[in-house]
């Protein structure tokens, strides 16, 4: 998918695709804004999405460091995508989500209009959730999805009908984020909380599906990615609410 000097570059992602081409995804830079990312929300600590680089280390990172030092290239689109975004006003944002969505829209001709906020990254300010939600508004026929440690951001989005958003905890801010959900998610469908630990950590209290692609009950193949052919995280109307979603550690 060709993108433009005012749209984020999408990535055709093994998981999330509907389609070969799909191009329904993006990142933005990882961890710590004090360390140049995007996810004010991340943990750290026994159980945490940041570990250390070696027992009594200080300097925490993410997963996706390693995708970083792997895919050089992979670490370039990250930060042109954070470039972009950060440091503008609202309404610059709005106008980089608008036109990327724009393009997406038209890449797929109306087809397989799903799409997935942060496969990298989070929401990194109010603005910019604020800047999101405008334009998931404008585009009622696509099915948005996200999962967000920026529990200031929920209340910011939940109120977009054509957004799932899943409020991500571990461990470490299990309780936290446990408490913005039981608030958030009444009258909500659309918002659902994640728990990321192994089977028999679960906390008790709520229904856990645990994700089929994570746990191997469903592959990607080159055509399709396993979010294609589960639909779970997506699917909820007035009647039917968000499962809850358990991702083994992996």
């Amino acid at each position: 998918m060709t993108e433009t000097t005012t749209t984020l570059k999408l990535t055709d992602n093994s998981k999330v695709k509907f389609k070969s081409g799909h191009y329904n995804t993006f990142g933005l830079l990882h961890g710590r804004p004090e360390n140049g990312g995007t996810c004010p929300g991340s943990t750290s600590g026994a159980g945490g999405c940041l570990s250390l680089k070696r027992v009594g280390g200080v300097n925490a990172t993410c997963y996706v460091d390693k995708l970083v030092k792997a895919y050089p290239n992979f670490g370039k689109v990250l930060q042109r995508n954070t470039e972009l975004l950060r440091g503008k006003t609202q309404a610059e944002m709005e106008v980089v989500l608008t036109e990327t969505v724009a393009a997406f829209v038209k890449h797929n001709k109306g087809n397989n209009l799903y799409f997935r906020l942060h496969t990298s990254g989070d929401f990194f300010s109010e603005d910019y959730a604020r800047a999101w939600a405008a334009t998931i508004l404008k585009y009622p026929n696509v099915q948005f999805w996200t999962y967000t440690r920026s529990l200031w951001a929920i209340p910011l989005l939940m109120d977009c009908p054509n957004l799932s958003i899943y409020i991500s905890s571990d461990p470490v801010n299990y309780a936290e984020a446990k408490a913005v959900y039981d608030i958030c998610h009444l009258g909500h469908p659309n918002v659902g909380i994640c728990y990321m630990g192994n089977i028999g950590t679960q906390p008790a209290g709520e229904r856990w599906v645990v994700c089929p692609e994570v746990s191997g009950k469903l592959k990607n193949d080159s055509s399709q990615g396993a979010c294609a052919k589960c639909r779970l995280c997506m699917t909820y109307n007035d009647k039917i609410r968000l499962r809850n979603i358990q991702f083994p550690v992996h």
